[in-house]
């Protein structure tokens, strides 16, 4: 919707939003708009391509900050084959700041909402890996133009070494290689973007930075044991018990 909304915005013919249903954990594959003709310029490529993003976390942010608030602690121990979602930065600076402490998957039974905000947060990361017709892909051409060409490819094997961590990432890379992994060329491409959408740019970097996850979920059964507890001075601390308080049992 921040896509069509930026479109409509500079009279470019775009197709509304069509939602993508797709067999998965969440049943969906969000959406995607149809754009029918090109940009006349730098400018309106990086306004329409950072639009979505944006208005993505925003949406999410709020979600992810009510889940959080009403996420309660697992007082049973992990059982193989439970989905663990590894949080990303954004989530710790928040658990610290609103909560005092912090909580990774093993701890708590997650609501709802922050895994619906979770989710966003991921979609928002995907959405701005800088490669071709994704979002990132329009505002790296945006700033770099014809410069993209010299790190798409590095970019890309990126993406495919992150397959080895989670399978996911190669089904990404698959379908960037199916859009096209060269962004295509603007008449403007060397004009150079303003200092106001230099800011924005940068800001939406560190939202990629603070959303983006390696390896987003993994099964219970295909994590590594745990370490076993260690004595020290008389303190018995365990690595899943670190987030838990000296209050709680064991």
């Amino acid at each position: 919707m921040g896509h069509y909304l930026m479109c409509r915005r500079y009279g470019i013919d775009a197709s509304p939003p069509f939602f993508i249903p797709f067999p998965s954990l969440v049943g969906t594959m969000g959406a995607f708009i149809r754009i029918r003709e090109p940009f006349r310029s730098k400018d309106q490529l990086f306004d329409v391509g950072v639009a979505g993003p944006i208005v993505g976390f925003v949406v999410a942010l709020p979600i992810l900050v009510y889940g959080m608030a009403h996420t309660r602690v697992n007082p049973a121990a992990v059982e193989g084959g439970t989905l663990i979602f590894h949080y990303p930065l954004l989530v710790t600076l928040l658990q610290k700041l609103l909560l005092g402490t912090t909580f990774t998957s093993f701890d708590v039974i997650e609501h709802p909402a922050f895994v619906a905000g979770w989710f966003g947060l991921f979609v928002t990361a995907l959405n701005l890996v800088p490669i071709g017709q994704l979002d990132g892909g329009h505002a790296l051409y945006a700033i770099a133009g014809r410069h993209t060409r010299k790190i798409v490819l590095p970019l890309l094997a990126v993406v495919v070494g992150l397959g080895f961590k989670f399978a996911g990432w190669w089904f990404w890379a698959a379908l960037l290689v199916i859009m096209g992994i060269r962004h295509p060329r603007l008449v403007d491409e060397e004009a150079p973007l303003d200092p106001r959408r230099k800011a924005i740019a940068f800001l939406v970097l560190v939202m990629f930075v603070l959303c983006f996850t390696p390896v987003p979920i993994e099964e219970s059964s295909d994590l590594p044991p745990g370490r076993p507890p260690v004595e020290r001075g008389g303190t018995v601390v365990h690595q899943l018990d670190l987030h838990r308080g000296a209050e709680r049992p064991g």
